[in-house]
């Protein structure tokens, strides 16, 4: 067994924790997951130093990359992170030598507007990473080196702090998960291309949305749509994990393969549709955009209650279900934003 698949194998166990574990076992994991780190980190000769504490802080490592040192952050919490706990780590961060960054990993992922609150008015100085970009570094085979170097990269041209190793291709048959690393532009179908023959030909529309709930929805509803017009097209949706975030990550998206296709902006309107628009037509760096403002919400199309969702944890499996038995017709018909999604996805 190779060092890799000793990794993965640890990786896969502490997954398969459950969720009625005790507080020791789940605090056992957190600790298992930064040994598991260093093992990573080691496999790609990065030098990694494990947890100290200087001036009474605690740092849960450090490691080398193309001549520089980052700091390292590690939580494997039950819920998604608050703003609050990314301030404190870049708090440290920012008492170290300057132009230092940290790299923050949340196997819970990060709260909703968690990453806008990091970037409002602030120096960028921290990347995150999330499982789903461990997922590429480890059951994938990717390395946890490559996986930093495309996030850096996108954080340095574009701003973008959080930028995804992986969106959903959608079809009318099935939705299912392809990396962007694996994906190239094609200059015959003017489409971006899965390099996996696994995966559908081509993406003909680039969507970008806020957050993963959004992106379940807008999941469900594209494959309705396509399957309903016997449409042969494919949507490409990529999650920028914040509202102010999302001209950052479509930039980036579009300048890596320079698509002739349009990209479809989902964002919801917070009662401010215009002031919305405005955001992005001021940080959209391309013209081949357009844009569905759902107002106040995505939710409000599949008429749920935001709040009500949100005291409820805001449950994946109502968003589904509610995307399901929508009267995609009947929306189509009074909602003008709805309209312009229909008509993206089918390409009209």
């Amino acid at each position: 067994m190779s060092r890799l698949d000793e990794i993965r194998k640890e990786y896969e166990d502490l997954k398969n924790l459950s969720a009625d574990a005790d507080g020791n076992a789940k605090r056992r994991r957190g600790y298992d997951f930064e040994r598991l780190l260093n093992k990573l980190l080691v496999l790609d000769n990065m030098e990694p130093r494990t947890g100290y504490k200087p001036a009474g802080e605690q740092i849960d490592g450090s490691f080398y990359l193309d001549g520089r040192i980052y700091l390292l952050e590690a939580k494997w919490h039950a819920d998604p992170l608050p703003a609050s706990t990314l301030y404190q780590f870049k708090g440290k961060v920012d008492g170290k030598l300057a132009g230092t960054i940290g790299i923050f990993i949340s196997m819970s992922g990060y709260a909703e507007d968690a990453v806008d609150a990091l970037i409002l008015g602030k120096a960028l100085n921290i990347i995150l990473l999330d499982q789903r970009d461990m997922d590429a570094a480890i059951v994938r085979g990717s390395g946890i080196k490559s996986v930093l170097k495309l996030k850096l990269r996108k954080a340095a041209e574009e701003g973008a702090i959080y930028f995804p190793m992986e969106g959903k291709l959608v079809t009318a048959e099935k939705t299912s998960t392809v990396e962007i690393e694996l994906l190239r532009y094609d200059h015959t179908t003017g489409g971006v291309v899965a390099t996996q023959p696994a995966q559908p030909a081509a993406a003909d529309l680039l969507i970008v949305c806020e957050g993963d709930s959004d992106r379940v929805a807008i999941a469900t509803l594209a494959e309705r749509i396509l399957a309903a017009g016997g449409s042969r097209r494919s949507i490409k949706i990529l999650t920028a994990m914040g509202k102010m975030t999302i001209p950052r990550v479509a930039n980036a998206m579009w300048n890596t393969f320079h698509s002739e296709a349009k990209a479809l902006i989902v964002v919801d309107g917070d009662s401010d549709p215009t002031g919305t628009v405005s955001m992005l037509d001021k940080g959209l760096e391309f013209e081949e955009w357009i844009a569905a403002v759902p107002n106040p919400s995505i939710e409000t199309w599949l008429n749920l209650d935001l709040e009500t969702l949100r005291r409820r944890g805001r449950k994946m499996d109502e968003l589904i279900r509610a995307a399901k038995s929508l009267d995609i017709e009947a929306l189509r018909g009074r909602d003008e934003e709805f309209a312009k999604f229909y008509d993206a996805i089918l390409g009209a």
